[in-house]
């Protein structure tokens, strides 16, 4: 894994990657990470080299939000391997069929849970028909594909910081101390006293800073804000 750990570019690490899992059997390889809490799944962090057409079959349809392993990674540790019975619903075994069509037949998924609270997930798929083969297969690497799976979380931080801060609400300074205080559960007459203006601007920033956290309420872009890092409320 020298090559992966000694990239120097973002291109040459997950061609390190998919090259490391192709001679592992799996051509096809997909890295998907939520940086913080708070993040939406339209924000991840998403490398692969899936079918272009399939990658914008599954956006367009929302597939994240029904897709399996999705569901299994949030929640759980272990590897999954797939197989059919998986893909319990009528949407999942359409889902299923649709990727089939596209090399995506037989994989496994193995959970992110990093140290900076980071959440995913590092797909490992081939053409394969699921089956005793397969499963013993799947037995004989998966050692391989943990330990490649905790270098691939070690090395991408660097990457991962700068698709985190592509993100990130850009805020005003008074937005930024109106959210603060927010935070801190201070009302908008308290705000205003704080800060030394109107009431009306606190709400006027307030309006912004719910704008561009996509949210509705105060309370919920002081919650984002905080998991973001982008305030600390103590």
């Amino acid at each position: 894994m020298s090559p992966l750990l000694n990239a120097t570019d973002e291109t040459t690490w997950f061609g390190e990657i998919a090259r490391l899992a192709e001679g592992w059997g799996f051509d096809q390889v997909l890295l998907g990470m939520l940086p913080r809490p708070g993040f939406r799944f339209e924000g991840a962090y998403i490398r692969s080299n899936y079918a272009p057409s399939w990658r914008r079959t599954y956006d367009a349809e929302g597939l994240v939000h029904i897709a399996p392993t999705v569901e299994h990674c949030a929640t759980r540790s272990l590897p999954l391997i797939w197989s059919p019975d998986i893909f319990t619903t009528d949407p999942q075994q359409s889902m299923y069929e649709e990727a089939c069509s596209h090399g995506l037949r037989a994989g496994v998924t193995l959970p992110i849970h990093g140290p900076n609270q980071e959440a995913g997930m590092l797909c490992f798929v081939n053409d394969s028909h699921p089956g005793g083969a397969f499963w013993q297969h799947i037995n004989d690497v998966l050692p391989n594909l943990v330990l490649l799976r905790d270098v691939v979380v070690d090395t991408s931080q660097r990457y991962l910081s700068e698709h985190t801060r592509s993100l990130m609400p850009r805020l005003t300074p008074r937005e930024n101390e109106v959210l603060q205080w927010t935070a801190r559960g201070k009302s908008t007459w308290e705000i205003s006293h704080i800060l030394s203006c109107s009431e009306a601007a606190v709400d006027f920033h307030m309006k912004n800073v719910r704008t561009k956290f996509g949210v509705n309420s105060r309370r919920a872009a002081a919650v984002i804000a905080t998991q973001m890092g982008l305030i600390d409320p103590n």
